[in-house]
């Protein structure tokens, strides 16, 4: 007879968790098998799918499952103990687990969130990723935001497996003029999480911004602008159309804000050239 594995080892498992491992029973002789007990000691151990006593022909196999639920935190060790006709009787398997208390906790990508000057009735959108960083399911029961000009979409009615995420969107779309604060909160069966929030409502002002430019010396069909909030970030296309002058007037800019340009040059088949240097303006406030 041989048993395998030897000895199984269940590593941590959270406490009140079932873990199971198969253990193969195999008669590598010429006789008939018998099998007359089955026995497993070691707290937090059970033993399913071997029913005693029982026959095993030669050069056949039977397999049967140990699990292991720890019911406390701690290192629990066992054995199974099978008692047989062969030369080997008992025949034993060692066994050993960890306990670990449960974790139920939820991690979030941002503490807070900036939406920097938004026009009065326009929207920004921020992500915030929320994983959960425990041993143990997170059943996130609510998502709500605080603060005006603030609403919030995804991650209610959501149970987040050990390690998994869900992506939030945060959107500001203020009212009225002036600085806003608010803050989004995560309610679950773990701590709840609170982020944060706040942006400033701008109102459009009467400057314009006038860019010109040197024409390319290649054939080209025209060109496009691009504008980005800041000194930093990614540059959005103001136009979808390609404009055939080297030159631009962007209306729609809010007093104290900064914007930066850049522009490409389209040539035939809609080939667009690297971005022009850069060039930032700030709008007066006043």
């Amino acid at each position: 007879m041989t048993v395998t594995p030897s000895a199984a080892g269940f590593g941590k498992v959270t406490v009140k968790t079932e873990t199971t491992q198969t253990i193969k029973v195999s008669n590598t002789g010429t006789g008939e098998l018998k099998i007359f007990s089955a026995d497993i000691a070691g707290t937090g151990f059970s033993l399913s799918g071997l029913t005693v006593p029982t026959k095993l022909a030669a050069g056949s196999s039977m397999n049967f499952n140990v699990a292991f639920k720890p019911m406390v935190g701690g290192a629990e060790k066992g054995t199974v103990s099978i008692k047989t006709n062969a030369s080997e009787s008992p025949a034993s398997v060692n066994l050993s687990g960890t306990g670990v208390e449960e974790s139920i906790k939820l991690k979030v990508s941002e503490t807070s969130l900036s939406f920097g000057n938004v026009l009065v009735s326009s929207s920004e959108s921020r992500e915030v990723k929320i994983t959960n960083s425990g041993n143990a399911n997170v059943t996130i029961t609510g998502v709500s935001v605080s603060g005006s000009g603030f609403n919030v979409s995804g991650g209610s009615n959501v149970t987040l497996a050990p390690n998994q995420s869900e992506t939030i969107t945060v959107n500001f779309n203020p009212k009225s003029k002036g600085s806003l604060s608010g803050a989004l909160t995560v309610s679950s069966n773990a701590p709840n999480v609170e982020i944060s929030l706040g942006g400033t409502g701008m109102q459009s002002g009467s400057h314009t911004v006038s860019l010109t430019w040197t024409p390319s010396t290649s054939p080209v069909i025209g060109y496009v602008i691009y504008r980005r909030t800041g000194t930093v970030g990614s540059f959005s296309r103001l136009d979808s159309s390609i404009d055939s002058m080297a030159s631009f007037t962007d209306t729609n800019v809010t007093n104290g804000v900064t914007y930066s340009y850049v522009i490409t040059a389209v040539s035939a088949g809609n080939v667009e050239s690297q971005f022009s240097s850069e060039v930032s303006v700030t709008i007066p406030s006043a």
